[in-house]
Order: structure tokens, then C-alpha cells, then sequence
């Protein structure tokens, strides 16, 4: 589980696009000052898949959703230290990452 999506805390809240198991997704990264968490927002062909999914501890993104335009692959925030115990500004893109998993097996 090496590949993972850089996010750049320094430009958030900011949208990127991102091929995901052969198609293109648009993300955009927002994080709640107040409470201390992040979401994720999800696009694809200009159309919303997702608004406001909370990046939570090894819990793959967008898991509870029905869509056959989500992602073939799942995005798992993951923390490498294993120490951890949710995501904050201190410790994304430090030790936790949002790794994509199952895209090198298709």
C-alpha cells in the first residue's frame, strides 16, 4: 500500500483532478478550522458525486454509497506511524496519508 494522494495543507480549501482506476475525478479538499477535520468533496464529468465526506481512520472513502460513477478503487486514510487515533492538521500528510488501494491490480 506505497501510492497515495499528496494533499497540500497550504492551499486547502483546493480542487484537483486525479485519474482513479482509468478515470478522471475531480476532488476538492476542505477542512473544518473549528472541529479540526477534513472533507472531501467528489466530481466527475462536471456533475457532484460527493459533498462533505469526513476523512475518518482507516475508513475507506465513500464506503456507504450506492453509485457506479464512484471510484472503481478505494482511497483509505491510513496512518503509517500507526499511532494516530484521527485525522487533524497536525498529522495528514505527516503520517496520515489517503492511500489508494486496488489501482495497480486492474
Amino acid at each position: 500500500m506505497d501510492e497515495y494522494i499528496d494533499i497540500d495543507k497550504n492551499e486547502i480549501p483546493y480542487s484537483f483532478e486525479i485519474e482513479l482506476a482509468g478515470e478522471v475525478f475531480e476532488i476538492e479538499i476542505n477542512y473544518n478550522q473549528a472541529h479540526d477535520f477534513f472533507t472531501v468533496d467528489l466530481f466527475k464529468d462536471g456533475g457532484v458525486l460527493v459533498i462533505g465526506e469526513k476523512l475518518i481512520l482507516n475508513r475507506p472513502l465513500f464506503r456507504n454509497l450506492v453509485n457506479i460513477d464512484l471510484p472503481k478503487i478505494q482511497i483509505i486514510p491510513k496512518d503509517r506511524a500507526n499511532s494516530a487515533t484521527r485525522i487533524t492538521n497536525e498529522n495528514l500528510n505527516e503520517t496520515v496519508f489517503l492511500y489508494v488501494v486496488g489501482e495497480s491490480n486492474e
